[in-house]
């Protein structure tokens, strides 16, 4: 069930108030409620989801966002969001209206929602990962690397078309991708259950899954399973063998194989970035 508005009461978030100055005003954070609710801007905001997933509610429509999505809100837009999923790691970047409307308004189409999810291709979400957990945020370098991925998103913004989205993913597979989510289901027998929950051939379903996704079944699991694992290594002090086994895997050494090709990092190396950089 998605979950409703909770309040008319829209707040503003004042650039004058955050920004000192500043073009950007970025930061991090591990959600697992809203503390700002229903508000708007009089500046200009995009998030991407790193970890986990979550509903937005942008200007009365709700939207599911999951690793790898962003939103972009602009001027005159009001936005909330709802964590029904757990905790949920989010990269937000505000950029100052003068800024903004200097380098970047122009790109934007003429005529676009803001209630659209858009999605980052793999590797540059790769590249975001890397260069957030190896970049010093207080130099100037860090501005320089918003302003490349504000371009990005709003080079993203500019070539959307509506059939990125893949409209026609049958709803079995949809619902069949959603329950495997759950931590119950993607353990080492994940793939056999993935298949009984598709109701589908094995066969039948890597084609659907590659079809719809580009990817196999084992490649949808193994993303989920690192998806959780990124969770619990940035909220908790586990180590890596009750990580691996607690994600499904049946050896540490394939988890961390993994997680690498999927993440660029080692899990040791991502816990290490992140403590570095809180």
């Amino acid at each position: 069930m998605q979950p409703q508005l909770l309040s008319m009461d829209i707040k503003t978030a004042r650039e004058d108030q955050l920004f000192d100055g500043q073009n950007f005003h970025m930061f991090i954070y591990n959600k697992v409620e809203s503390i700002s609710g229903l508000h708007e801007h009089d500046y200009y905001e995009f998030t991407i989801v790193l970890t986990g997933r979550y509903y937005q509610q942008i200007n009365g429509k709700q939207v599911l966002l999951e690793r790898g999505d962003f939103a972009f809100i602009p001027l005159g837009s009001n936005h909330q969001s709802f964590y029904e999923f757990g905790p949920t790691r989010i990269l937000n970047v505000g950029i100052s209206k003068a800024f903004f409307e200097q380098h970047y308004l122009d790109l934007l189409p003429t005529c676009f929602v803001a209630s659209q999810v858009y999605k980052i291709k793999s590797e540059f979400l790769n590249f975001i990962e890397s260069m957030v957990a190896s970049l010093n945020f207080k130099n100037g370098e860090f501005n320089e690397f918003l302003e490349m991925v504000t371009f990005y998103a709003i080079n993203r913004i500019r070539h959307h078309r509506e059939s990125d989205i893949a409209p026609d993913v049958p709803v079995w597979l949809k619902e069949t991708i959603e329950k495997m989510h759950d931590k119950t289901q993607f353990g080492d027998k994940a793939l056999s259950t993935m298949v009984q929950h598709s109701g589908k051939s094995q066969e039948y379903l890597t084609r659907a899954t590659q079809r719809h996704y580009g990817k196999t079944p084992m490649q949808i699991i193994n993303e989920i399973r690192v998806d959780f694992a990124k969770k619990q290594l940035e909220i908790t002090n586990y180590s890596i063998t009750d990580i691996a086994y607690d994600s499904g895997y049946s050896s540490p050494s394939m988890f961390i194989k993994n997680f690498k090709k999927i993440t660029t990092f080692t899990p040791k190396h991502y816990r290490k970035e992140l403590f570095n950089n809180s």
